[in-house]
């Protein structure tokens, strides 16, 4: 049990340090987690973003938060997908498909211009802070940690004070929080 309750602490040291930009340290977390748990899926993928990341595709940070809050079966298409975009050595068009997968499920446009590939988003994303809040918040919530997980979706709220949803979302976090205690 306290193996398990460790492995969720690198776990969530690993997922924050990620959002913060601090690959190196995340990576070191991630395999931690590993190292006790050859198949979490949040730090496998994690591990397969920063490599992305360090090989150029910086937008895999965007993917990483999708991943998080995905079902079991969505995360399975989304590793599917990104491990087949990071293996693939674009030589055909197929190959590519996988990019324009990947890319479409963080609103990444991917534009071929005479054989170079041009990146470029859909829509600014004005809604980062409120994503990464909402994110720790749900990390939070799903190991047991009710109050920083209320502390983060609170966050969330004021900065997006009239999303019913994400408002929704911290009542019931504050809820569990008290069947808790």
């Amino acid at each position: 049990m306290e193996i398990k309750k460790k492995t969720e602490e690198l776990l969530q040291y690993g997922i924050e340090s990620f959002l913060k930009s601090r690959f190196e340290r995340a990576k070191i977390f991630f395999s931690l987690v590993l190292s006790h748990e050859l198949d979490n899926k949040v730090a496998k993928f994690g591990l397969m973003c920063i490599d992305a990341i360090e090989d150029g595709l910086s937008e895999a940070k965007n993917m990483f938060s999708v991943f998080v809050f995905a079902n079991r079966e969505q995360q399975n298409a989304i590793m599917d997908i990104f491990e087949n975009y990071a293996n693939a050595p674009f030589g055909n068009a197929s190959d590519q498909d996988y990019l324009y997968d990947v890319l479409s499920l963080y609103n990444v446009k991917a534009t071929n211009l005479e054989g170079d590939l041009y990146l470029s988003k859909i829509e600014p994303d004005n809604t980062r802070g409120i994503n990464t809040n909402k994110l720790l918040g749900k990390v939070y919530e799903r190991m047991g940690d009710y109050s920083k997980a209320i502390d983060y979706l609170a966050q969330a709220v004021k900065m997006k004070p009239f999303d019913d949803n994400l408002r929704r979302e911290l009542i019931d976090v504050v809820k569990k929080n008290k069947n808790n205690e």
